[in-house]
């Protein structure tokens, strides 16, 4: 799954994160669940994701810079959290 699926799924809470930072690939069924959303990139990089919570049909905001720096909303909720490949 792509690596924007996998930021969407932890916002979402669909997926844990480990104690060491670590994300399992999500799985089928948790794509299912994610549903559709929309990836826009601007021209600073920056990567905006949008769509509905499926399971609460609360709407999501997120934004991901070039740096790996995710922030924005799910429902009334805030998240922020920092990503990155793993070598």
């Amino acid at each position: 799954m792509s690596m924007m699926s996998t930021i969407v799924a932890v916002a979402l809470g669909l997926t844990p994160v480990g104690h060491d930072g670590t994300v399992q690939p999500i799985s089928a069924d948790q794509t299912r669940m994610i549903g559709r959303f929309t990836e826009t990139t601007d021209d600073t990089g920056t990567t905006h994701l949008t769509g509905v919570n499926r399971n609460t049909g609360e709407q999501f905001y997120l934004t991901v810079n070039p740096y790996g720096r995710v922030e924005g909303s799910v429902g009334n909720w805030a998240v922020t959290f920092q990503v990155s490949k793993v070598a």
